[in-house]
Protein backbone atom coordinates (compact mmCIF):
# COMPACT_ATOMS: atom_id res chain seq x y z
CA UNK A 1 0.00 0.00 0.00
CA UNK A 2 1.60 3.28 -1.37
CA UNK A 3 2.16 5.71 1.71
CA UNK A 4 -0.55 8.20 0.27
CA UNK A 5 -3.66 5.93 0.50
CA UNK A 6 -2.31 4.85 4.03
CA UNK A 7 -2.70 8.13 5.13
CA UNK A 8 -5.71 8.68 4.12
CA UNK A 9 -6.81 5.84 5.26
CA UNK A 10 -5.59 6.90 8.50
CA UNK A 11 -6.91 10.46 8.73
CA UNK A 12 -10.81 8.84 7.58
CA UNK A 13 -10.59 6.64 10.84
CA UNK A 14 -9.30 9.89 12.89
CA UNK A 15 -12.32 11.57 11.34
CA UNK A 16 -14.70 9.27 11.95
CA UNK A 17 -13.62 8.88 15.79
CA UNK A 18 -13.67 12.66 16.02
CA UNK A 19 -16.64 13.51 14.12
CA UNK A 20 -19.13 12.67 17.25
CA UNK A 21 -17.03 15.25 19.50
CA UNK A 22 -16.94 17.81 16.93
CA UNK A 23 -20.73 17.77 16.14
CA UNK A 24 -21.83 18.48 19.63
CA UNK A 25 -24.02 15.45 19.42
CA UNK A 26 -24.93 13.74 22.86
CA UNK A 27 -25.61 10.81 23.84
CA UNK A 28 -29.77 10.77 24.44
CA UNK A 29 -30.98 11.83 27.79
CA UNK A 30 -28.38 11.86 29.97
CA UNK A 31 -29.32 14.23 33.00
CA UNK A 32 -28.39 17.94 33.16
CA UNK A 33 -26.77 18.08 36.53
CA UNK A 34 -28.42 20.23 38.97
CA UNK A 35 -26.19 23.04 40.34
CA UNK A 36 -27.03 26.35 42.65
CA UNK A 37 -26.24 29.48 41.80
CA UNK A 38 -26.30 33.37 42.81
CA UNK A 39 -27.89 35.97 40.46
CA UNK A 40 -26.80 39.55 39.86
CA UNK A 41 -29.69 40.46 42.34
CA UNK A 42 -28.75 37.99 45.15
CA UNK A 43 -31.18 35.65 44.83
CA UNK A 44 -30.43 31.89 44.41
CA UNK A 45 -31.40 29.63 41.88
CA UNK A 46 -31.11 26.14 41.17
CA UNK A 47 -31.16 24.62 37.16
CA UNK A 48 -34.24 22.18 38.71
CA UNK A 49 -36.24 24.99 39.10
CA UNK A 50 -37.14 25.23 35.79
CA UNK A 51 -37.78 21.48 34.82
CA UNK A 52 -40.52 21.40 32.49
CA UNK A 53 -39.50 24.19 30.90
CA UNK A 54 -36.31 23.83 27.83
CA UNK A 55 -33.92 25.83 28.86
CA UNK A 56 -30.64 27.35 27.19
CA UNK A 57 -27.86 27.52 29.76
CA UNK A 58 -25.72 30.05 28.23
CA UNK A 59 -21.95 30.40 29.34
CA UNK A 60 -20.41 33.80 28.89
CA UNK A 61 -17.66 36.16 29.88
CA UNK A 62 -17.92 39.99 29.47
CA UNK A 63 -14.00 39.73 27.61
CA UNK A 64 -15.32 37.24 25.64
CA UNK A 65 -16.20 38.74 21.84
CA UNK A 66 -18.26 36.03 20.37
CA UNK A 67 -20.36 35.68 23.57
CA UNK A 68 -21.17 39.66 23.20
CA UNK A 69 -22.73 38.37 19.75
CA UNK A 70 -24.91 35.20 21.14
CA UNK A 71 -26.83 36.82 24.38
CA UNK A 72 -28.88 39.40 22.17
CA UNK A 73 -29.55 37.00 20.27
CA UNK A 74 -30.81 34.16 22.65
CA UNK A 75 -32.32 37.35 24.23
CA UNK A 76 -34.76 37.60 20.79
CA UNK A 77 -35.31 33.55 21.34
CA UNK A 78 -36.48 34.48 24.92
CA UNK A 79 -39.08 37.04 24.03
CA UNK A 80 -40.01 34.82 21.20
CA UNK A 81 -40.80 31.84 23.09
CA UNK A 82 -40.72 32.28 26.57
CA UNK A 83 -44.47 31.48 26.73
CA UNK A 84 -43.87 28.88 25.19
CA UNK A 85 -42.32 26.99 27.65
CA UNK A 86 -38.16 28.94 26.65
CA UNK A 87 -35.75 29.95 29.70
CA UNK A 88 -32.74 31.22 28.80
CA UNK A 89 -29.88 31.46 32.14
CA UNK A 90 -26.64 33.20 31.25
CA UNK A 91 -24.35 32.22 33.27
CA UNK A 92 -21.64 34.45 33.79
CA UNK A 93 -17.84 33.55 34.79
CA UNK A 94 -16.46 36.51 35.24
CA UNK A 95 -14.03 36.90 38.94
CA UNK A 96 -16.30 37.74 41.41
CA UNK A 97 -14.73 41.23 41.81
CA UNK A 98 -16.29 42.37 38.64
CA UNK A 99 -19.99 42.07 39.54
CA UNK A 100 -20.24 45.77 38.71
CA UNK A 101 -18.99 45.25 34.92
CA UNK A 102 -20.95 42.32 34.23
CA UNK A 103 -24.06 44.70 35.85
CA UNK A 104 -23.02 47.22 33.23
CA UNK A 105 -22.93 44.48 30.21
CA UNK A 106 -26.48 43.09 30.86
CA UNK A 107 -28.08 46.31 31.74
CA UNK A 108 -26.24 47.92 28.14
CA UNK A 109 -27.61 45.57 26.45
CA UNK A 110 -30.78 45.32 27.91
CA UNK A 111 -30.76 41.56 28.80
CA UNK A 112 -33.44 40.68 30.70
CA UNK A 113 -32.46 37.01 31.33
CA UNK A 114 -31.59 35.95 34.63
CA UNK A 115 -28.02 36.15 34.78
CA UNK A 116 -26.60 33.51 37.10
CA UNK A 117 -22.61 34.09 38.75
CA UNK A 118 -20.36 31.27 38.42
CA UNK A 119 -17.26 33.14 39.19
CA UNK A 120 -15.16 30.02 40.21
CA UNK A 121 -16.41 28.17 36.75
CA UNK A 122 -17.14 25.12 38.97
CA UNK A 123 -20.47 24.81 36.69
CA UNK A 124 -19.14 25.42 33.65
CA UNK A 125 -16.74 22.61 34.60
CA UNK A 126 -19.36 20.06 35.19
CA UNK A 127 -20.93 21.10 31.86
CA UNK A 128 -17.90 21.90 29.94
CA UNK A 129 -14.62 20.60 31.04
CA UNK A 130 -12.85 22.83 28.12
CA UNK A 131 -14.16 25.75 29.52
CA UNK A 132 -14.35 26.65 26.29
CA UNK A 133 -16.74 29.82 25.17
CA UNK A 134 -19.41 30.74 24.59
CA UNK A 135 -20.49 27.46 25.35
CA UNK A 136 -24.66 26.73 24.89
CA UNK A 137 -26.05 23.74 26.36
CA UNK A 138 -29.51 23.00 25.74
CA UNK A 139 -31.91 20.87 28.60
CA UNK A 140 -35.55 19.72 28.02
CA UNK A 141 -38.63 19.80 29.39
CA UNK A 142 -37.33 16.99 31.83
CA UNK A 143 -34.22 18.31 32.63
CA UNK A 144 -31.91 16.03 30.27
CA UNK A 145 -29.42 17.65 27.69
CA UNK A 146 -30.47 17.75 24.54
CA UNK A 147 -27.84 19.98 22.39
CA UNK A 148 -24.73 22.01 22.77
CA UNK A 149 -22.78 24.81 20.53
CA UNK A 150 -19.30 25.65 21.67
CA UNK A 151 -18.38 28.70 20.04
CA UNK A 152 -20.45 31.50 17.92
CA UNK A 153 -20.52 32.26 14.30
CA UNK A 154 -22.72 34.74 12.59
CA UNK A 155 -25.24 33.19 10.38
CA UNK A 156 -26.00 30.25 12.58
CA UNK A 157 -29.47 31.92 14.52
CA UNK A 158 -31.87 30.43 12.34
CA UNK A 159 -30.03 26.79 12.92
CA UNK A 160 -30.39 27.36 16.80
CA UNK A 161 -34.13 28.57 17.02
CA UNK A 162 -35.04 25.66 14.80
CA UNK A 163 -33.15 23.05 17.62
CA UNK A 164 -35.31 25.33 19.65
CA UNK A 165 -38.52 25.01 17.99
CA UNK A 166 -38.12 20.77 18.20
CA UNK A 167 -37.46 20.63 21.40
CA UNK A 168 -40.49 23.25 22.63
CA UNK A 169 -42.25 21.04 20.29
CA UNK A 170 -41.95 17.89 21.76
CA UNK A 171 -40.79 16.21 24.87
CA UNK A 172 -37.84 13.76 23.34
CA UNK A 173 -34.64 14.82 23.98
CA UNK A 174 -33.12 15.21 20.20
CA UNK A 175 -29.11 14.78 18.92
CA UNK A 176 -27.76 17.96 17.54
CA UNK A 177 -24.69 19.66 15.34
CA UNK A 178 -22.59 22.74 16.37
CA UNK A 179 -22.73 24.90 14.04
Amino acid sequence: MNMFRRNLIWLIAILALALPFASGAEEAGPKAPDFSLRTLDGKRVKLSDYEGKVVLLSFWATWCAPCKQELPILQRLLDKYEKEGLAVLAVNIDDPKTVAEVRRFVADRKLRMPVLLDGDSKVLGRFNPRHSLPFLQAIDREGRRAFHHTGFTSGTEKELEEQVVALLGSGKTEKSESP
